[in-house]
C-alpha cells in the first residue's frame, strides 16, 4: 500500500487539509471529539478511494478531495455511533470517544460530522454524487438495525450475514468508488464497474475483518479478539463452522453466546470449534473470491497505473493482517 499512497500523496494531503479545516464549531466539544476519533489511526482507506478512482476515469481535483472528505466524515459518524451501539471501550488500540465523552456527545457529534458531509457534498458535488452517497447512508443505517436484530441469534444465515455486511461496510465503500467516477464525467459503462469493484472489495475488507477478530493479532489490529462474539455477532468464519458442527457444538457455542460474563475461556472454547471446521480459512477462501471479482471488474478499463493501484488494492486487502 506504501506505493499506492506515495502515487496519490498531493491528492492525499489535499483532502487531508479538507477532513481538518471543516470539523470547525463555536461549540468546542465538536472540533475536540471530531479530532480524537479522525486521528486516531484510520487508513483513510475510503478518500484514497474516491481519489483512486476519479483519477482512473481522468479527474483530479478539488471536487474530488470534497468528496474524499465527505466519505471519510460519514464513516467516523459511524464509528462513533457504533461505539454507543455496542458499548465499546476501545477504537483502534485507544480509548473510545464515547468512553471519554459519553454516549449522549458521541451520537451528537458524530450526527454533525454526517450533517457537515452532505453540507459539503451539496455544495461541491452534482446530484447524482450526492444520491449516490445518500442512498449509501441509508444501507448503512439498514446494516446496522438488521446486525442489532440479528445479533445472538444463532439462526442467523449466511444470507442475513452478506445483507449485513452490504450496508454496514460494502455500500459506502462501493459508493466512494462509484462517486469518483461520476465526478469524472465517466460512462455507465466505468460507473457500473467501479460501483461492482467497490461491493466486492468491501465484502473483501468486512469477511477478512471478521476472520482477524478470531486470529488476528490485537497489537496489529488494535482490537481484542472475540469483540464480535462477545457482542452476539455471527460472521462468516462462525457461520461456516456452524454449517458443520455437531449438537454439542452447537450448543457451546449458544451457551457461549449467551453467557452473561464473557472471558478469554469462552472465546478460546469457540475459536476451537471455529478452527476444527476450518471456518476462518474457509472465510480467507471467500474474501479472495471477492478481491478476485473486484479486479475482473477493471477489465472495463485501459491499463493505466491507476488500474494497477487499484488491483494492488483488492489484493492486499484479501491478505491484510490488520
Amino acid at each position: 500500500m506504501k506505493e499506492i499512497i506515495a502515487y496519490f500523496k498531493g491528492d492525499l494531503e489535499a483532502a487531508e487539509k479538507v477532513i481538518n479545516n471543516n470539523i470547525h464549531s463555536t461549540i468546542k466539544i465538536i472540533p475536540s471529539l471530531s479530532q480524537y476519533i479522525l486521528e486516531s489511526g484510520g487508513k483513510r482507506f475510503r478518500p484514497l478511494l474516491v481519489l483512486a478512482s476519479a483519477a482512473l476515469c481522468g479527474y483530479r481535483g478539488e471536487k474530488a478531495h470534497m468528496a474524499a472528505c465527505a466519505a471519510e466524515y460519514i464513516h467516523t459518524a459511524t464509528l462513533l455511533h457504533d461505539d454507543v451501539v455496542d458499548e465499546s471501550d476501545t477504537r483502534r488500540g485507544r480509548t473510545s470517544a464515547n468512553t471519554i465523552w459519553g454516549n449522549e456527545a458521541s451520537v451528537l457529534v458524530g450526527d454533525f460530522l454526517l450533517a457537515r458531509a452532505f453540507q459539503m457534498m451539496v455544495q461541491y458535488l452534482n446530484a447524482d454524487a450526492l444520491r449516490v452517497m445518500a442512498q449509501a447512508c441509508m444501507h448503512l443505517a439498514e446494516g446496522e438495525i438488521l446486525q442489532l436484530l440479528k445479533s445472538f441469534d444463532i439462526n442467523t444465515t449466511i444470507e442475513d450475514y452478506y445483507q449485513i455486511i452490504f450496508g454496514k461496510t460494502a455500500a459506502l465503500i462501493s459508493a466512494c468508488c462509484e462517486v469518483g467516477a461520476i465526478l469524472a464525467g465517466a460512462s455507465e459503462k466505468e460507473r457500473r464497474a467501479l460501483r461492482d469493484y467497490g461491493k466486492e472489495l468491501g465484502y473483501t475488507f468486512q469477511i477478512v475483518d471478521d476472520c482477524l477478530d478470531v486470529v488476528g493479532d490485537p497489537g496489529k489490529t488494535g482490537k481484542p479478539l472475540g469483540n464480535d462474539l462477545k457482542e452476539g455477532k455471527f460472521t462468516l468464519p462462525l457461520l461456516l463452522a456452524l454449517e458443520k458442527a455437531e449438537g454439542k457444538e452447537r450448543r457451546v457455542i449458544q451457551e457461549a453466546v449467551l453467557e452473561n460474563e464473557f472471558t478469554p475461556e469462552t472465546f478460546e472454547r469457540v475459536k476451537a470449534i471455529i478452527m476444527r471446521h476450518k471456518g476462518v480459512e474457509g472465510a480467507r477462501k471467500i474474501a479472495r473470491e471477492h478481491a478476485l471479482s473486484a479486479m475482473n471488474q477493471l477489465k472495463a478499463f485501459e491499463d493505466a497505473p491507476e488500474k494497477e493501484y487499484l488491483i494492488k488494492v483488492a489484493q492486499f486487502t484479501s491478505e491484510r493482517e490488520a
